[in-house]
């Protein structure tokens, strides 16, 4: 599935939701999320996901036409980063370093997000599960 697809990002939540350590990965955070991936070489539209749990659970998702619409929603989290960072973290790299060194941006309590990398594996599996396919990696966007 292509990376950023409303396809891929439905497989995401529900993968994300199968993974019974969900519930405490999302312990302690706040109640919902924007997740901006900004354009880069081989990935020339910015992309906007909102999401909002409940319950352990992701409740609801949305794809955002832009990242204006984050301002209406005033999430509690919003992490923004350039596509190929988004990709090497998808590849394994480290959230945290990211973080703390500005590469990625994150409003909201990035104290909180730091506690919570221990349950990177949570996460790790899901994204595991869904086959993810990057444009840059194939020639390009549709």
């Amino acid at each position: 599935m292509e990376f950023g697809s409303r396809a891929w990002i439905a497989a995401v939540v529900d993968a994300l939701n199968a993974q019974p350590g969900l519930s405490g990965a999302l312990s302690g955070l706040g109640r919902d999320l924007a997740v901006v991936v900004e354009p880069s070489p081989g990935f020339p539209r910015p992309l906007a996901v909102w999401g909002r749990q409940d319950g352990g659970r992701i409740a609801e998702w949305r794809l955002l036409h832009d990242d204006d619409e984050i301002l209406e929603l005033t999430p509690a989290y919003v992490v923004r980063a350039p596509y190929r960072l988004w990709r090497e973290l998808l590849q394994g790299g480290d959230p945290v370093k990211a973080a703390l060194s500005g590469r990625l941006s994150v409003r909201g309590d990035l104290e909180a997000l730091v506690r919570q990398a221990r349950h990177r594996p949570v996460v790790d599996a899901a994204l595991a599960a869904v086959p993810t396919e990057f444009p840059d990696e194939r020639g390009g966007p549709r």
